[in-house]
C-alpha cells in the first residue's frame, strides 16, 4: 500500500490516559483493556471526549513497547488510579491515512519514518495514532481507518 504523507500543523489536545508497557505482540490486547477503562472514567466524571481514542508510543526497545493509550477531551477531568491528565503537543506533525486492519499499520509507520528521512524533516517527540474508525460500527478490518502523526521540527 503507498501512503500520501502531507505536514500540517496541529493544536495542543488535552488527554486522559493511561501508560504502560508490553511487549509488541500484546499491544492490541492491552490497548482493548486500557481504552475502555479510560472512557469509563472520563464519561463516570462528566469529561467530554473530543476526538477519536489513540495511542501514542514513547519508546521501543527489543522486548518492550512504551505506550500510551486514551481520550481527547474538551478538558481534563480529575485523574485518579492509572487514568492521567496530559496533553498531545501542538506543533507541526507529518501525518498520513491507514485504511486497513490494525496489524498493517507497521507498514504506514515504515513509511512515515522513510518519508521523514527522505525529506530531511527531524522527528520532534513520540508519534500516535487516531483510531479515526470504530472496530464497533466497522466489522471490516480492511475499511477501518488510522491517522498516524509524527511531530516533526522546523
Amino acid at each position: 500500500m503507498s501512503y500520501e504523507i502531507e505536514i500540517k500543523e496541529v493544536k495542543p489536545q488535552p488527554v486522559m490516559s493511561i501508560r504502560t508497557q508490553c511487549h509488541a505482540a500484546e499491544i492490541g490486547a492491552i490497548l482493548q483493556e486500557i481504552l475502555p477503562e479510560v472512557w469509563a472514567h472520563v464519561t463516570k466524571l462528566g469529561g467530554t471526549p473530543a476526538g477519536p481514542p489513540f495511542t501514542r508510543y514513547h519508546g521501543f526497545t527489543e522486548n518492550r513497547v512504551d505506550l500510551e493509550g486514551g481520550i481527547p477531551v474538551e478538558k481534563h477531568v480529575t485523574a485518579e488510579g492509572r487514568v492521567a491528565a496530559g496533553e498531545l503537543p501542538g506543533g507541526k506533525v507529518a501525518t498520513t491515512i491507514h485504511t486497513g486492519p490494525y496489524e498493517k499499520l507497521p507498514d504506514a509507520h515504515d513509511a512515515l519514518h522513510v518519508w521523514i528521512e527522505k525529506n530531511g524533516k527531524e522527528p520532534a517527540g513520540p508519534q500516535w495514532e487516531y483510531y479515526r474508525t470504530d472496530p464497533g460500527q466497522e466489522p471490516d478490518p480492511n475499511k477501518r481507518q488510522t491517522e498516524l502523526l509524527w511531530p516533526i521540527r522546523g
